[in-house]
């Protein structure tokens, strides 16, 4: 039977304001703990955290023992805190970058949108295929393996996350290849009587990719799905939360119906500091120009409240703000807020910890304790899946059409 939460889990993920996704780069457990608290203190339970391969399995013969010790350190640091950990594994897409070790790049070849960085560097080449190239599975293998032989069933642990939106940046080669894959690795969690989930974007419901939710929802406990309204292919208006909403029933049906669902979402909202080249607050754009424009903070606090209300129903179990705060100087300065600088700016809370106004909204939720949802598949009846892989992306918007007509414009 699925694993499934007595009251609706409400989280974030977590990646430090002063370093961003090189939290295992350069950890500091005292910058750790602070952060921690604040999240706490906010009232969420549950802290997602990305561990970064090229920190953790910087060589394919071993897991680095100083990251594990360090890994050790924040699940202690969480069990004093109070705060439950989901580490996520494996390959993590943040905007088009990869964070890879050098030996899984392929040199000489290239991959159109798609980045690779290692060690903070990015790497001329290709993603290996991390699906089904034999190197990529044992190091894959070797990683989990050690992992569960040292954090399995700690008080601090919640859940293990098998990955972050992958397909945006290590597209599947064949569908049978995921399947394989997250029978593999969703079978060893799940015999460390660990729950463990898989987090997919909104993309892989929307355009595919070479992604199909339905073989990977019977091997883990929960579907997790990654939904960035700013950035949804949806005709209508991105602060619509009937766009977050459809994807999510959509993504429950292709799944197969059952599977409960984590809904990791959140907006870029003012207010934001905006950092000059030198590093210190500036009053204008920073970097390339953004593709996404950070919304007023009044819009963001309107659709996060309707969209946290709505989310139960719609079947999710758990909720994750997609990031706890901004990010400074530095991160956002590199690869891949370079380019996106509005993922820098999504976070819940500033990058010195204060909740912005739409965060209050979050820790409101959090402190509540709202029931679970139950799965809520969108269409009930006369959906074909294979018809609809066949029709996109132009499918997308018919049917969005098709699901504002049923249920009526939400928010604005």
């Amino acid at each position: 039977m699925a694993w499934r939460p007595d009251h609706l889990l409400c989280g974030v993920t977590y990646l430090p304001a002063e370093v961003g996704p090189w939290l295992w780069h350069e950890f500091s457990a005292e910058r750790t703990r602070r952060d921690l608290r604040r999240i706490r203190a906010a009232g969420f339970g549950v802290a997602r955290i990305p561990l970064a391969w090229d920190a953790f399995v910087p060589t394919p013969r071993q897991v680095d023992r100083h990251r594990l010790r360090d890994m050790e350190t924040l699940l202690g640091i969480a069990a004093e805190t109070g705060l439950r950990v989901v580490p996520v594994l494996f390959a993590q897409s943040f905007g088009d970058c990869v964070l890879l070790p050098r030996y899984a790049v392929r040199r000489g070849e290239r991959r159109p949108g798609v980045r690779v960085i290692s060690d903070g560097i990015i790497e001329p080449g290709a993603p290996r295929d991390v699906w089904d190239d034999p190197l990529m599975l044992e190091v894959e293998v070797l990683w989990l393996e050690e992992t569960l032989r040292a954090f399995a069933n700690h008080p601090a642990l919640l859940a293990w996350d098998l990955g972050h939106d992958p397909a945006a940046t290590c597209r599947p080669v064949r569908i049978a290849h995921v399947e394989a894959w997250a029978q593999l690795f969703g079978g060893r969690v799940r015999a460390a009587a660990d729950p463990c989930w898989m987090t997919l974007g909104a993309a892989d419901v929307l355009t595919a990719r070479g992604m199909r939710l339905s073989a990977v929802a019977p091997h883990v406990d929960a579907v997790g799905l990654s939904v960035l309204p700013q950035a949804l292919r949806l005709e209508g208006a991105p602060l619509d939360p009937l766009c977050v909403e459809f994807v999510v029933r959509l993504a429950q049906r292709l799944a197969g119906g059952a599977s409960p669902v984590v809904v990791s979402t959140g907006v870029a909202a003012e207010p934001v500091v905006r950092w000059s080249a030198q590093g210190g607050a500036a009053g204008g754009e920073t970097g390339a120009a953004a593709a996404v424009q950070p919304v007023e903070a009044p819009d963001a606090v309107r659709h996060t409240g309707a969209l946290l209300e709505r989310l139960p129903e719609d079947g999710a179990v758990a909720a994750f703000a997609s990031q706890w705060c901004d990010l400074g100087p530095r991160p956002m300065a590199s690869a891949p807020y370079d380019r996106r600088p509005w993922l820098a700016q999504s976070g819940v809370a500033a990058a010195d910890g204060g909740l912005k106004p739409h965060g209050d909204v979050w820790s409101s939720t959090a402190r509540r304790e709202l029931g679970p949802g139950t799965p809520a598949p969108w269409p009930s009846e006369g959906f074909d899946a294979v018809q609809w892989y066949e029709n996109l992306p132009d499918a997308s918007n018919d049917l969005f059409a098709r699901f504002r007509t049923e249920f009526g414009v939400a928010g604005e």
